[in-house]
């Protein structure tokens, strides 16, 4: 066999290379996991409610807060001691400042919806919660959601 070049050159196929980045390019965007890390620590355990009230799909965005059996904020805060609702407080305030300035770089106007998620275990005092709470409220915070698990319908 052999191959015959004209003067014009060589006309490179690109299909499929292309197919092949598109396929790798749909693989990725299936296989991903988009659940934000901080939504998450398995040491808390949310109480059991029969019916619950999903994620607020309005929100331009949420911060997530874990609250274990004993009061203290855990998860990603860890590297942070958040013991008084006035540190919680600044804490909250500059996450809200720093929300609202990614927001304004993306073009985005008016006043943000931010959305805090109190993930509290069900051993934790409601005193404790409150304070979480009302930290948020000084903190300029209008919008907040309590987590909880939901029963099966096969459970009794």
């Amino acid at each position: 066999m052999s191959a015959s070049v004209d003067s014009e050159g060589l006309d490179v196929n690109l299909t499929p290379l292309l197919d092949l980045v598109l396929q790798l390019i749909m693989f990725f965007m299936i296989t991903i996991n988009f659940v934000r890390v901080d939504q998450f620590d398995n040491s808390i355990n949310l109480p059991l409610a029969s019916t619950a009230v999903a994620l607020d799909k309005s929100a331009d965005d949420w911060i997530f807060l874990n609250l274990d059996g004993q009061g203290r904020l855990v998860g990603t805060l860890s590297t942070f001691v958040l013991d008084t609702p006035q540190k919680l407080k600044v804490h909250l305030m500059r996450e809200k400042e720093s929300l609202e300035r990614a927001a304004r770089a993306q073009g985005k106007t008016g006043e943000q919806k931010i959305v805090i998620i109190l993930r509290a275990d069900k051993q934790c005092k409601y005193a404790e919660v409150f304070t979480v709470l009302h930290s948020c409220q000084l903190a300029g915070f209008k919008h907040w959601q309590l987590r909880v698990m939901t029963k099966s319908k096969g459970a009794g």
